[in-house]
């Protein structure tokens, strides 16, 4: 079965590309209780950044990225299981998936130890993604929406509701 091309997108770290498998990686923190709440936002934040440049502080990507190598391989069967459970009926893999990670989060921890200030990161943008464009009607539909609500006190969003029979 082949990925999702709009939920699963290679990730490119410090220029270097890594396979769209990365982009399941944020299973890691509740399938392991990481309860480290730095370490936990990181991996959670790694694969959120389709269509965005995303950044953090090299030294924490270095040791964030270190800390969950080694978990990986402290916790292979565990994060097999998972990979198997949460992300195979998407197409995963386990092994390769296993693999690609561990191997993504070693060349991460390098090139994050290598970088001086932050380090980016991104994923591709999709043609389903929302553009600029969508977000600024929505704004401007909220902005009229606000409007009319402190003008009127009515908030009229044209949802026609079904009539409640229930106590009738």
């Amino acid at each position: 079965m082949a990925f999702n091309d709009y939920e699963f997108r290679p990730i490119t770290f410090q220029g270097v590309t890594f396979p769209a498998t990365l982009m399941g990686i944020s299973i890691l923190e509740p399938v392991l209780g990481i309860a480290d709440e730095d370490f936990g936002d990181w991996l959670w934040r790694l694969p959120i950044c389709c269509g965005v440049t995303k950044s953090a502080p090299a030294d924490r990507c270095a040791r964030c990225a270190q800390q969950a190598a080694d978990l990986i391989l402290e916790n292979r069967q565990k994060i097999l299981a998972a990979i198997r459970e949460h992300l195979g009926p998407h197409g995963f893999d386990a092994e390769s998936t296993y693999r690609d990670w561990l191997l993504a989060l070693q060349r991460i921890a390098e090139l994050s130890h290598a970088a001086s200030g932050d380090c980016v990161w991104s994923a591709p943008s999709h043609p389903k993604d929302s553009t600029p464009a969508d977000w600024q009607r929505l704004l401007s539909a909220l902005d009229r929406a606000r409007a009319q609500l402190l003008e009127t006190g009515d908030f009229d969003v044209n949802i026609k509701k079904p009539d409640d029979t229930r106590n009738t």
